[in-house]
């Protein structure tokens, strides 16, 4: 829920005194860099004020000496607990030349809130602007000269209790959002985001655990590595109604929507969308470029009323064990379901329809089972036109001796399709409706 401050708004800009000031008034990026003026070293309000480049005497404390972006960090410790940091949206955009740090935040059920508004005080989307290539490139030959931008806020430690809304990006680099420290309940709402690296990443060199991360209401277009990478022990995650389109942004090697790493757990997604993450190699070579990924010590996580399409890879490529996939649906991927975990392992009144070779090694398969994978399908449907899709596909650990099988086991579900049924591998078992498919040995 949004609450809305009654602002008592004024004149937005400031009339020189005097010619000569006119004269020797510092430009708008020269405001940007310039450090925080005013501060007494005490909360005096719990409501600041942003806008692009800054206003006189930059305390924040109204609109006419209103804060820099830059001073962002200092703007949150002031208003402390509960207070809100307002970022002025219809005031022309403000342009990214360096990362910024925040070192402070709220307190559990006192988040600050930092918030795009106009000069009305009605939540607006304020655009946040940085330098990476725009349009991206679509030759190896431009990704290789093109600036892949910086990323825009560092969160570390102290960044607890963070509320970010109404803010668009656009062009940034690896994190419109960088965790880089050990953080506690951040929320996302109401974001938007185009041509970027990552939207939101976590930095590799460092511990960044997030204990509870909320996201709703995002929209990124254009990434050539992920919307969303989340990693160590991060937990209790909700993210709901998240667009993720990478535009078929190729050769950073490579795309995936949502990226789960380290030991995440307890993580729910729900009306989630993922598409379009691209991986162009030779024919022989194996096509990466997946919708959602998760690692194999992840745990404990649903999708629900989840899409993943038009990937050159998997639209659902999950390593986790008890993960359960409750009414999503991937169509027009190269396997559209790709499940590795060997225990608690559902997908329960899904979809798949009509897989696609895009190119490379791999064949299109509705659900694959992977390396000892052992998966229930329930109350699902599967329908294709492709002579070449096969429902379920399950892969040998070749690398084991003697083989790790995979099992398939499906109940009640409905098939349409013009291509193969099942290719039963090494030591695996595919058993539909309590009746096992034959072994198909190898092609």
């Amino acid at each position: 829920m949004i609450r809305r401050r009654a602002l008592v708004l004024t004149a937005i800009s400031v009339t020189a005194g005097s010619p000569l000031s006119r004269l020797f008034r510092p430009s708008a990026e020269a405001k940007e860099r310039r450090p925080y003026a005013g501060n007494d070293g005490k909360p005096a309000t719990n409501v600041r004020y942003i806008r692009p480049a800054g206003s006189a005497g930059r305390h924040g404390k109204d609109w006419q000496n209103a804060a820099g972006l830059a001073d962002i960090n200092e703007m949150i410790r002031l208003v402390g607990s509960g207070g809100s940091v307002y970022l002025l949206a219809d005031a022309g955009p403000y342009r990214m030349t360096d990362p910024i740090w925040i070192s402070h935040g709220g307190t559990a059920g006192e988040p600050v809130k930092i918030m795009g508004v106009d000069s009305a005080g009605s939540p607006a989307k304020a655009l946040i602007t940085g330098t990476r290539t725009s349009p991206y490139p679509t030759t190896h030959e431009g990704f290789a000269a093109m600036n892949p931008g910086k990323d825009v806020f560092r969160l570390n430690d102290g960044a607890d209790h963070l509320h970010f809304s109404f803010l668009h990006f656009e062009n940034i680099g690896n994190g419109a959002i960088l965790v880089t420290a050990n953080i506690a309940d951040l929320t996302l709402e109401d974001l938007t985001a185009r041509n970027v690296m990552r939207f939101f990443e976590r930095r590799f060199e460092s511990m960044c655990t997030i204990t509870g991360l909320t996201v709703r209401r995002i929209s990124v277009t254009g990434f050539s590595k992920s919307a969303f990478r989340l990693d160590q022990n991060t937990s209790n995650v909700i993210m709901e109604d998240v667009l993720g389109d990478s535009m078929r942004q190729d050769f950073d090697n490579f795309a995936e929507g949502v990226d789960l790493s380290g030991r995440i757990h307890d993580a729910v997604f729900r009306r989630c969308v993922m598409r379009n993450s691209q991986q162009t190699l030779g024919p022989d070579a194996f096509w990466n470029g997946d919708g959602f990924t998760s690692e194999p010590d992840t745990y404990n996580i649903l999708f629900e009323d989840c899409i993943a399409n038009g990937n050159t890879d998997a639209g659902f490529d999950l390593k986790s064990n008890n993960v359960i996939l409750r009414r999503c649906k991937s169509y027009g991927n190269t396997a559209n379901f790709k499940l590795w975990g060997r225990q608690g392992v559902v997908m329960e009144e899904c979809v798949s329809e009509n897989p696609v070779h895009y190119g490379g090694s791999q064949d299109p398969r509705h659900v694959t089972a992977v390396w000892g994978a052992d998966i229930l399908v329930r109350n699902c449907q599967f329908v294709d036109r492709n002579r070449d899709a096969i429902e379920y596909h399950t892969d040998a650990n070749e690398k084991a001796d003697p083989p790790t099988g995979s099992t398939i086991t499906v109940i009640n579900s409905n098939i349409t399709t013009s291509g193969k049924l099942s290719f039963v591998d090494l030591n695996s078992k595919v058993s539909i409706d309590g009746v096992d498919r034959p072994f198909d040995g190898r092609r």
